[in-house]
């Protein structure tokens, strides 16, 4: 077996998932089709096949209903890799929030100088769903991690998206575990404080106050790192991710 050839055979398979030919859930043609298209052993198909299997492009399912099936690149999945990338190079909360406040706050300034009715009825809605929630910390911190997503996603652009959202992975871990080491007295009057926060950085959007509304969210960010640091989280993701 040639493990050039099963690289290559994993590249011909990928592109088929990344350009949408292969969906999620799909399964993978039959082994003897799969064969007979790529002109390959059956050992070099079932090395590629490990290698797709390795990136979490595609899982295999043993049995009568199993089967070889597709599963799209996840955000979630990279995520994973970065966060044991930063355990190894020992990287603490500071650094994680540091890289969020770096990447952010620019974004939400993008966001002001090019925002859309739809963007403020999109973060308005959020912020009311926020306010729904401020005697349910717990649910107000998932609804507060979701706004980030949201303010990244409305300013349109994907490789911002992908980068914000790996941070922002590692950083739900870590205000979750903050979350679990404070009391309620503590940490349910910062989470509510970090609502009335948002609803304050999208009236600076609406305004379309670019350099007020990333000073806000950069510091914002700060805060929110020295709760979790002051509030018995950890330093070290290593603590945070176990």
């Amino acid at each position: 077996m040639s493990l050039k050839a099963a690289d290559v055979v994993a590249t011909a398979l990928r592109r088929r998932i990344i350009l949408g030919e292969l969906e999620e859930g799909d399964s993978l043609p039959p082994e003897s089709e799969l064969l007979a298209d790529l002109g390959v052993s059956k050992p070099t198909l079932r090395q590629a096949i490990r290698i797709l299997e390795s990136e979490s492009l595609v899982s295999v399912r043993r049995g009568p209903r199993g089967g070889v099936h597709v599963s799209v690149p996840k955000v979630e999945t990279a995520a994973g890799y970065a966060a044991t990338v930063l355990e190894y190079r020992r990287a603490t909360t500071a650094d994680l929030f540091a890289a969020a406040a770096a990447l952010e706050g620019p974004c939400v300034a993008m966001l002001a100088r090019s925002h859309t009715a739809d963007h403020l009825q999109r973060l308005r809605a959020a912020v009311a769903a926020e306010a729904d929630a401020v005697d349910d910390p717990q649910r107000l911190l998932a609804l507060e991690n979701d706004f980030h997503r949201l303010l990244i996603e409305c300013v349109g652009n994907s490789t911002l998206r992908v980068l914000c959202e790996m941070v922002r992975v590692v950083i739900d871990a870590a205000t979750s575990r903050y979350m679990s080491v404070t009391r309620p007295a503590v940490h349910g009057p910062a989470v509510a404080a970090g609502a009335r926060t948002h609803r304050r950085v999208v009236d600076l959007i609406e305004r379309g106050d670019a350099a007020a509304a990333e000073t806000l969210w950069r510091k914002h960010i700060r805060e929110t790192a020295a709760q979790v640091r002051g509030g018995g989280g950890a330093e070290k993701l290593v603590d945070i991710l176990g």
